[in-house]
């Protein structure tokens, strides 16, 4: 539905997870899909749907230096897996004309949008969510 526009081109350039992110990025809603978007007025915060176009697929295990072993791709949130699907939440800065600004996204510049939808506090946050590679 879209592109993303983004200072960071390459691979090690951006950080490792959007929320840390204030760099603004756009979202440029191709010209079919504006309508889309109506007014989106009161809505803060998006989910931004993405294709990691430069990630690498085949890898099924995944491994940082302050973990013990590798872990299965499907555990983890690394952006090297089979599909490589970008699933961000995006602050809302400004709207103007079919392009979104947004901050807290780790996207790199050209990365193709799948889609956008709003964030909702009561579906989307679970606060006894359990997942035991998490610190605690």
């Amino acid at each position: 539905i879209g592109v993303i526009h983004s200072p960071f081109t390459g691979r090690g350039s951006a950080p490792r997870q959007g929320r840390s992110c204030s760099e603004p990025m756009k979202i440029e809603i191709y010209p079919q899909f504006v309508p889309g978007l109506g007014t989106m007025e009161g809505i803060s915060h998006i989910w931004v749907l993405y294709w990691m176009d430069r990630a690498e697929r085949d890898i099924l295990f995944a491994k940082r230096p302050d973990w013990d072993e590798p872990r299965p791709v499907f555990t983890i949130r690394s952006p090297a897996r089979p599909n490589p699907i970008a699933l961000s939440i995006g602050r809302i800065e400004e709207i103007e004309k079919g392009i979104i600004t947004v901050t807290g996204l780790e996207a790199l510049d050209g990365s193709p949008v799948l889609d956008i939808k709003p964030y909702v506090v009561e579906i989307d946050c679970i606060f006894d969510s359990l997942n035991p590679f998490e610190k605690k």
